[in-house]
């Protein structure tokens, strides 16, 4: 990937405003709701914001494969939904462990942490949580504020963030879940390696893989 095509998939910065600008917005109006009482509940907040979060996770990851056509216009279009995406599964995760810690632990670490020890059996699972939220801010912080060095980086960074990620993505909407949400994700995370193989095949080379 050369400067010019790191530069033309930074996308229209006014649109990078207007997107971010329109999401913090309501995400602040649907927290001040939570938090007065109105709408939703703690409980639907919590549930819900780990869920859109997992689905910002999943179109993020197969917007990066999706990057490595051959069309610059179509890669452009393509790394600017996967850093938006990647960006606001973030930002709904963040929101998600302030309202578990917020209605679930009354903002205590022990709480959390004997939460964690009775849904899994090693109350030290919370610090692998802590870890992968940091390293997920890391990263998107890092998209942010140098593109192109994020862009150019070494394939090795990509492939053992994203195979941590994955595997703890993978225990928690598969493994310790129930329900439709687990049968999604087995499905997305079926449909990953499929891509990902595909442009293998096809001789290109994938972004974060």
């Amino acid at each position: 990937m050369t400067s010019a095509d790191c530069y033309a998939i930074l996308g229209s910065s006014k649109a990078n405003v207007l997107v971010g600008v329109a999401g913090l917005l309501l995400l602040a109006i649907a927290a001040g709701l939570s938090f007065i009482g109105t709408w939703p509940t703690g409980e639907a907040f919590t549930r819900y914001t780990v869920r859109l979060a997992l689905a910002w996770y999943f179109v993020a990851l197969f917007a990066m494969l999706a990057a490595n056509q051959n069309q610059r216009i179509d890669a452009a279009t393509a790394f600017w939904v996967a850093r938006w995406a990647w960006t606001w599964g973030l930002i709904v995760f963040l929101a998600h462990v302030a309202m578990a810690f917020h209605y679930y632990h009354g903002w205590s670490h022990q709480r959390a942490f004997d939460h964690t020890r009775q849904a899994s059996g090693t109350g030290e699972g919370i610090y692998v949580s802590y870890f992968f939220t940091l390293l997920w801010g890391i990263d998107v912080v890092w998209w942010w504020l140098a593109p192109i060095q994020y862009a150019l980086r070494n394939d090795w960074i990509d492939r053992l963030l994203h195979a941590f990620m994955i595997f703890i993505v993978f225990n928690g909407a598969v493994v310790f879940a129930s329900g439709p949400i687990r049968w999604i994700s087995l499905a997305c995370f079926v449909a990953l390696p499929i891509q990902f193989f595909r442009f293998r095949l096809g001789h290109r080379k994938p972004t974060v893989f």
